[in-house]
């Protein structure tokens, strides 16, 4: 099967903006309330994945009898989150890229946990993100070079995602960092801003989160 890049819909906060960045050839996952959503507005999943206890009944009824074993049903009483289930389908797929929309809600616990996921996909050397209204977050492992592009994005913040990264260098950035180190407890990467068209994140030692803020 031709690699794809795949959209994951999770059941958080969906706008027509996040659903327009879907290409025709992209691959799209829907998650429990996320592909009840996405369906609604116009665009058909390949997969849809969920224990389907936030999502409407009759829905249930219906992606069961249009998509058959296209849909995989799990417990609402179960380890994994719904999305966690859907990046590791995703990951089983040998995708180039994931891009998760629809993982911040009202839900912090749950946002922090789909964050959590990235890494599952990153460890696999496949690129993933989340996209929300307001932010994009990656992550960043050591002997990896981040891309930051000037944009939509005014704001770029790296937190610690382990109790310490180490050998930090980012370029382009107005407050730029060479082999530094932070460590939980410290967030002294909160608000850096591009200076030049295009910027460049690299650690060696640790996990570094990565989020872009448009105010």
């Amino acid at each position: 099967m031709e690699k794809k890049d795949i959209f994951i819909v999770s059941g958080g906060i969906l706008t027509e903006r996040l659903v327009s960045m879907i290409k025709e050839d992209d691959l799209i996952i829907g998650v429990d309330r996320g592909a009840e959503w996405i369906i609604q507005h116009g665009r058909i999943p390949h997969y849809i994945i969920g224990d389907f206890d936030s999502a409407n009944s009759s829905f249930l009824e219906t992606i069961k009898e249009q998509y058959g074993d296209k849909v995989q049903i799990f417990p609402s009483e179960k380890d994994e989150t719904d999305t966690e289930l859907a990046i590791r389908f995703a990951i089983s797929l040998l995708p180039t890229s994931i891009t998760i929309i629809g993982a911040i809600g009202t839900r912090l616990d749950h946002v922090l946990a789909n964050i959590h996921v990235l890494l599952q996909a990153e460890r696999q050397q496949i690129p993933s993100q989340i996209f929300g209204t307001n932010n994009r977050i990656r992550i960043v492992l050591p002997n990896k070079t981040l891309l930051v592009q000037k944009g939509e994005y005014k704001y770029t913040s790296l937190i610690p995602f382990t109790e310490k990264v180490e050998g930090i260098s980012i370029k382009g950035f107005k407050y730029p960092l060479s082999h530094a180190t932070m460590e939980v407890g410290f967030p002294y990467g909160i608000s850096n801003e591009l200076i030049s068209e295009q910027g460049t994140i690299s650690i060696e030692k640790g996990i570094l989160l990565v989020i872009e803020s448009r105010d």
